[in-house]
C-alpha cells in the first residue's frame, strides 16, 4: 500500500491514539467481563496500546508480517488463563473494531473521507484477521486447560479411591477437585450401566465428583443439611453412605457402598442400616458354613434340597415378621390371619429353638435365615 493519502490518514489516527484509547476504555468499562478485576488495569492499558498499534501497522503494510501474529496469539492465551468467558472476550474484540472505525472516520474529516471509503475493505480484513487469530488462540488455550484439568482431576480421583493417599496427599487432591478435605461427605455407588449421558451431565449441577471403577460409578460431594444425593437422584440403585467424616474416609465408604449395592441388586440407595443384615450374613457365613444346624436345626436345609412346603412358608412368615416386628402387619402383608402368623412363629421356635420375639433370637434369625 503506497497511497500517500492513506498513510496520511493512518498517521492522523496514530496522533489521535490517546483519544482512541479513552474511547476504548469507556466502552470496556460498561462490559461486565472486565469489571471484576480479573484482568489488571495495567494489562488492559498495555494490551490496548499494542493492539491498536498492530492494527495501524497492518493497515499500512503491503504484506502480512509473520511476527505480527505473536501479539494476538499471546493475548488469546493470556485471557483464557485469566478465566474470561469467550463471549466477554469476543465483545472486547468488537469494541476494538468500533473504536478503530470511529477513529478512522474522525481522522478522515473533512478531506480524506473518500480515501477511507476506498480502503474500507482493507480495514475489515485486518480486523477480521486479528479477531480470527486471537479467538483461535483463546479457544485452543481453553481446550488445553480443560484437558489439563481433566487429567489432573482423573489422577486425583484415582489416587483418592486407591485408598493409599496420606493426609497431605488427600489435602492436595481436595485442592485439585476444588473441595475442602475436612467436613462431612456423602457418597452413592451406582452400577455404571445406569449412568446415562443425561444423568452424567446432572452430576456437575449437583456439585458432585464422579469416579468410575470397573462396573461401579461413585458419586460424592460435601454433605448438605437440607437435601441429600438420594433426594436429588431418586430411584437410582446402589449403596449409599450418608455421612463420611473427612475426604480421607471416602475410599472406605466407597468400598462399603459398593458391597451394599452388590448385596441388594436393583434396590434403590441401600443404606448401612437397611443392608446391615446382609452385611452381617456375609461376614459370618464363612465361619458357620456347615454348622448352620447349630442355630437353625432342620430349618437349615437349603431351599430345593428336600425342603418341604412347610419350611418355605415358615421362611416367608419369619421374613415378613422380622421386616417390621408386628404380627398384624406380617399377617396383612401375607394375606393370612394373625393367628396363622402366631402358629408359624411357634413352629419356627420348635424347629430352631429361636424365639423371634426375643431381641437376641430375632437378631440371629434376621442374619442367618435370609436366603434359607
Amino acid at each position: 500500500m503506497t497511497d500517500p493519502l492513506w498513510h496520511e490518514l493512518l498517521e492522523r489516527v496514530r496522533r489521535d491514539t490517546p483519544q482512541l484509547l479513552d474511547d476504548f476504555f469507556v466502552e470496556l468499562a460498561e462490559h461486565e467481563g472486565y469489571t471484576n478485576g480479573r484482568v489488571p488495569k495495567s494489562d488492559l492499558t498495555g494490551t490496548a496500546e499494542q493492539v491498536f498499534d498492530l492494527f495501524l501497522r497492518r493497515l499500512s503494510a503491503v504484506e502480512h508480517i509473520a511476527e505480527d501474529r505473536e501479539l494476538p496469539e499471546a493475548l488469546g492465551r493470556r485471557r483464557a488463563r485469566q478465566g474470561l468467558r469467550i463471549d466477554h472476550f469476543t465483545e472486547a474484540v468488537r469494541i476494538n473494531f468500533r473504536v478503530l472505525w470511529r477513529a478512522l472516520h474522525r481522522a478522515a474529516q473533512p478531506d480524506l473521507t473518500g480515501v477511507l471509503m476506498d480502503n474500507g475493505e482493507r480495514v475489515l480484513d485486518v480486523v477480521e484477521r486479528y479477531a480470527t487469530e486471537v479467538q483461535r488462540s483463546f479457544l485452543n488455550e481453553t481446550e488445553e486447560m480443560a484437558r489439563s484439568r481433566r487429567t489432573a482431576r482423573e489422577r486425583a480421583l484415582t489416587k483418592l479411591f486407591s485408598g493409599h493417599a496420606d493426609e497431605n496427599e488427600v489435602s492436595a487432591i481436595a485442592t485439585v477437585l476444588g473441595m475442602g478435605h475436612t467436613g462431612e461427605f456423602e457418597l452413592i455407588a451406582l452400577p455404571t450401566n445406569v449412568v446415562t449421558d443425561e444423568l452424567g451431565q446432572k452430576f456437575s449441577a449437583l456439585e458432585a465428583h464422579s469416579y468410575e471403577d470397573e462396573q461401579v460409578t461413585y458419586l460424592f460431594r460435601h454433605r448438605r443439611k437440607l437435601i441429600n444425593l438420594v433426594d436429588e437422584l431418586p430411584g437410582l440403585t446402589g449403596g449409599y453412605i450418608s455421612k463420611i467424616e473427612g475426604m480421607g474416609q471416602v475410599p472406605r465408604a466407597a468400598a462399603l457402598a459398593k458391597h451394599l449395592g452388590e448385596l441388594h441388586p436393583g434396590k434403590p440407595a441401600v443404606s448401612v442400616k437397611e443392608g446391615f443384615a446382609a452385611l452381617a450374613r456375609t461376614a459370618v457365613q464363612s465361619h458357620i458354613s456347615g454348622f448352620e444346624h447349630e442355630l437353625l436345626g432342620d430349618f437349615a436345609t437349603p431351599a430345593g434340597e428336600n425342603r418341604n412346603e412347610k419350611l418355605d412358608r415358615l421362611a416367608t412368615t419369619i421374613a415378613a415378621y422380622l421386616e417390621n416386628g408386628s404380627v398384624q402387619e406380617a399377617a396383612d402383608s401375607l394375606f393370612v390371619h394373625r393367628n396363622t402368623v402366631f402358629k408359624r412363629l411357634q413352629s419356627f421356635h420348635e424347629i430352631t429353638g429361636l424365639d423371634v420375639t426375643i431381641p437376641r433370637d430375632a437378631a440371629i434369625a434376621l442374619i442367618v435365615t435370609q436366603g434359607s
